[in-house]
Parts: C-alpha cells; structure tokens; sequence
C-alpha cells in the first residue's frame, strides 16, 4: 500500500496551530501532501511547520484570519502563490464563547459565528470556485461538532454555528459532487485546548457518563488526524455529504436528520385536534437532546 497517498496533493488546514488541526495538518504532511498550515496565532502556526519540516514534509505558515469573506479569499490565494493549487481544505478553526442563552452577549454571538460558520463556508466557496474553475477535484472536509448535532448547555452560539457547517457539508455536497469534489464533515471527540475550557460541572458530567468503560469514546487531535487523511483520498469519492464520528476507539456515521412519524388529516391540523391527537400520532416519537453518552 502507498505509504504516500497525498503524494503531489496540497492541502490547506485552518485553525493548524495547535490540537485537532495541526494533528492533521502533521497526517496530511506524512500522507505525502504539501501544506498550508492557517491559524490566527501565527506563532502557534510556525511550530506546526516546524514538525512537518522535521519529519522530512513540506509546509508553509499562514496568519489569515478566517473570519470574514475577505480572508477567506486571501487565505485561498495565498495556497495558490505559494503551492500553486488546493486540493483538500479542511475548516477546524473554530472558537468557544460558552454561556448560558441568556448571559449570551451579542458580541460572543457574532465572534463564534464568524469564525465557525462564516470563516467555513468563506473558505469552501473561495476553494470550489478554483477548483471548479481548474476543473480538478478536490476534498472539503469540514469539523462538525456533537453541539451542533444534539445540542449542548452553554453552546448556543458553538451549536448553532456547527449545525450550520452540516447544512453547509450537505448542501455543498450536492452542488460540486458533479464536478468531482467531495463535501463531508467529521464530529470529534478529543480532548483538546479548547475543550479544556468546559464549564467544570459540565466536564463532571461527562467523565461520569464516560468512566467505567474500556472503551474510549473520548481521544487524543492523533486518533482525529487518520479519517481526514482517509476523507482526502482519491480512493474516497465515493463518500459525499457524509458526517462521520471519530472518538478514541469509536467510529461512526451520523444519519441525516429524518421525519422518524406521520399523521395526516384533510383540511389540516386544527388547533383541537392537534391537542386531542398530537400525542398519540407524532408525540410517542419525542427525540432526546443533549449529548447522552
């Protein structure tokens, strides 16, 4: 098996400085990929292509900050002044901002969302458009978020934002699979940085529901890196507008939100009936929210 299977690839990874997104960038580089390595703190970025550059790779720093289409677009021209191309873009930047809904400010809102819905969806345009332009297939793997597929207290901003980055890998999915470019998102379960930052009664919880199992449901930025690089593959076409889950010793695929019952009643639902009949047509299918294991 090609122990270089990105070879002549160029990959450009956001938020690389550090965690889940220099842990691929680090796979991409072994995987034979020249990279891009983005981040906002362009110190943090520096040390990442530093151990690429280490390990016998080939990578360039970059401090674009994503947020805003404008840096979208200048993060894309400078992969292609600098590598003459982009194959894969993988969006990890993302930032935390947690309160609780009603001690949320406007300016935490705004923040998160420029930054993981903005900033990913500025950066997927800017990327299809060269590559559809280029005619050359490329991969946009984004990072999703179980905040953004169940919810989570304290995340409003993170969740809705994340959720967005779904409705974005399944819509995109379907509009450039035809030219040969792949859309796909991967949830994570890792402890990183940034989840360091957890409420601490929030983070109890979890390690509660976690302990006493030998499996890990929770990993390292190391067990996230092999499924990007996999998502990367020539060899993945075949996968579009998927969302896969990756934590410790788990992997999985998430199911695209489904009608799971049905009623029907000519004329429509009045008011009356749907208090007489809500429950026992639709109501015994009420679905959890939260993140449950």
């Amino acid at each position: 098996m090609n122990e270089h299977p990105l070879q002549d690839k160029v990959a450009l990874v956001t938020g690389a400085g550090q965690g889940i997104g220099a842990a691929i960038a680090r796979a991409m580089a072994a995987a034979g990929a020249q990279v891009l390595v983005n981040d906002i703190q362009a110190d943090k970025a520096a040390l990442t292509v530093k151990a690429i550059r280490e390990a016998g790779g080939i990578a360039e720093a970059d401090g674009t900050d994503i947020a805003s289409f404008s840096g979208a677009d200048a993060l894309i021209e400078r992969c292609l002044a600098d590598f003459d191309a982009i194959d894969i873009l993988v969006n990890n930047a993302g930032i935390l901002r947690d309160r609780m809904s009603f001690n949320l400010s406007a300016a935490d809102w705004d923040a998160v969302i420029a930054v993981c819905l903005t900033g990913t969806f500025a950066c997927s345009r800017a990327a299809v458009r060269w590559m559809r332009d280029e005619k050359r297939p490329g991969r946009i793997i984004n990072l999703a978020s179980r905040s953004g597929l169940r919810g989570n207290v304290g995340q409003s901003n993170y969740a809705a934002a994340k959720a967005g980055v779904l409705g974005i890998t399944r819509t995109m999915a379907q509009e450039v699979i035809k030219y040969g470019i792949t859309v796909n998102a991967i949830s994570p379960r890792a402890e990183t940085a940034m989840t360091a930052g957890i409420p601490i009664d929030v983070a109890a919880q979890r390690d509660l529901a976690l302990s006493g199992n030998s499996v890990r449901r929770r990993g390292t930025p190391d067990d996230v890196a092999p499924v990007a690089v996999f998502l990367a593959l020539d060899e993945s076409s075949w996968i579009n507008g998927q969302v896969v889950g990756i934590g410790g010793d788990k992997l999985s695929l998430w199911s695209h939100p489904k009608e799971l019952a049905e009623a029907f009643s000519f004329g429509g639902w009045s008011l009356q009936q749907l208090r007489e009949n809500f429950k026992a047509t639709v109501g015994y299918e009420l679905q959890s929210v939260g993140n449950k294991d």
